[in-house]
């Protein structure tokens, strides 16, 4: 066993994973670069998992497992990250596609996408979705992902808002409103175009669920997905195809930037009154 069984009992899973991954590679007197020969990938991301800036994937995981004989250790440890309250699904999203993406696209039927909402906006939708002493940190942690925006690389994001956004008190009207003007100043940053999508258009093929796109520095191109009772993010050829129509078909109806800012504009009277 490496790491002792009090100090693991302490950690979370992803820690852990990390934690053993340096305790096996030690152990083997490997260097990270012989490692990632093994384990064939880059060192980079021996570094970045070791030092908990990257979660592991699946794939990771049986490759570690094969590099050390080891019989499922590094896959159970995965199971337990992907099983964790703390990081689930979307994790992988938030920590691994979003900071290596070159564009991101976004849709959301109902709600301003998550990575454009104040923490009062997304206060207000986590307060009924997540236990109390949950909620501070998963604010905490949906305002953090602007950061994106703050590198020397950052990404170009094409936001799609269905209309009906804009009249929809989140939180009640003065929430809405900051997340209004919030949008608004958004709107002006050269890496974020926001369009409105009109109800009168109908959108049928967008009221399926919210769904974002990234395409990569290396051109691999990753889907996300959720609903009320599970997501998925994936990079499956067909899914990525598939949102990719969905997208450009939802984005034919939309309002031009321009055109939504004003929209934005004329919401923000309407909730000033």
């Amino acid at each position: 066993m490496g790491v002792e069984a009090n100090a693991n009992d302490q950690m979370s899973p992803r820690v852990r994973f990390a934690s053993e991954l340096e305790h096996y590679r030690k152990k083997a007197k490997l260097s990270q670069i012989s490692l990632s020969s093994r384990m064939r990938c880059h060192t980079s991301l021996i570094s970045h998992v070791e030092r908990g800036r990257r979660t592991p994937t699946l794939e990771f995981a049986e490759a570690a497992d094969r590099a050390f004989e080891l019989d499922s250790h590094f896959v159970r440890l995965y199971r337990k990250i992907s099983q964790s309250p703390t990081l689930g699904w979307f994790a992988r999203w938030v920590e691994e596609i979003e900071p290596q993406a070159v564009i991101l696209q976004s849709w959301d039927p109902l709600l301003v996408p998550g990575l454009l909402q104040t923490p009062e906006y997304a206060r207000a939708i986590f307060s009924t979705t997540s236990p109390p002493d949950r909620v501070e940190e998963r604010v905490q942690a949906r305002t953090r992902r602007m950061q994106i925006f703050d590198g020397p690389n950052p990404p170009a994001f094409l936001a799609l808002i269905d209309e009906g956004v804009l009249d929809r008190p989140i939180g009640g009207p003065t929430v809405l409103l900051n997340q209004l003007h919030y949008l608004q100043k958004l709107s002006q940053h050269p890496r974020i175009t926001i369009q409105t999508v009109p109800v009168a258009a109908g959108c049928v093929v967008g009221m399926i669920s919210a769904f974002a796109l990234a395409r990569l520095h290396d051109g691999t191109e990753v889907v996300s997905a959720d609903s009320i009772l599970l997501g998925h993010v994936t990079g499956d050829h067909d899914a990525v195809a598939q949102l990719k129509v969905r997208y450009d078909t939802i984005r034919a109806d939309a309002h031009p930037q321009t055109v939504s800012q004003r929209a934005i504009g004329d919401a923000i009277r309407k909730w000033s009154k």
